[in-house]
């Protein structure tokens, strides 16, 4: 039973993308090229957004935030223009987080990806102005990480 009232909770990994402006939202979809950007594990949510809403040349039409995680992305445009305009984005996006102090986890960036799903990330169009994100790179467990670790070592010692 649910109660009345009270919207489901989504998991972590999971944001619906509902952007001000309905050309984001069809820019997602019709991206070519995308780049997701991590920040440091010790930059929290807030943070990012506020370092990215607060930078001029920064809007919602070419990003995305979600955790730690940014997704910018680009179409519309053809071959060098495509890649220019991405780069350009790209630029803005980090002078943001510079300004704000903030640094990126670079070991889970991705740059110049032609796919979203080889930045970590799924997209799903929900209705005209919203879209559905799941972060499929978001908050691996590393528990299970360790477990396999001290398996695959009582393994090895068996039989020797």
């Amino acid at each position: 039973m649910s109660s009345k009232g009270s919207a489901p909770t989504l998991p972590p990994n999971v944001t619906i993308f509902t952007p001000r402006s309905l050309q984001a939202v069809q820019n997602l979809l019709q991206a070519r090229l995308f780049t997701r950007l991590s920040a440091s594990a010790s930059t929290t949510p807030d943070q990012l957004l506020k370092a990215l809403k607060s930078y001029s040349r920064i809007n919602e039409t070419f990003y995305l935030s979600h955790g730690n995680a940014i997704l910018i992305f680009d179409g519309g445009k053809e071959g060098v223009e495509l890649k220019d305009a991405h780069h350009d984005h790209f630029r803005a996006v980090c002078l943001a987080l510079k300004d704000a102090d903030i640094s990126l986890d670079v070991a889970k960036c991705v740059h110049d990806a032609e796919d979203v799903l080889q930045t970590g990330f799924q997209i799903d169009a929900m209705s005209q102005g919203s879209v559905l994100v799941i972060d499929l790179m978001h908050a691996e467990d590393e528990d299970d990480d360790d477990s396999d670790d001290e398996e695959r070592e009582e393994n090895e010692g068996v039989g020797n």
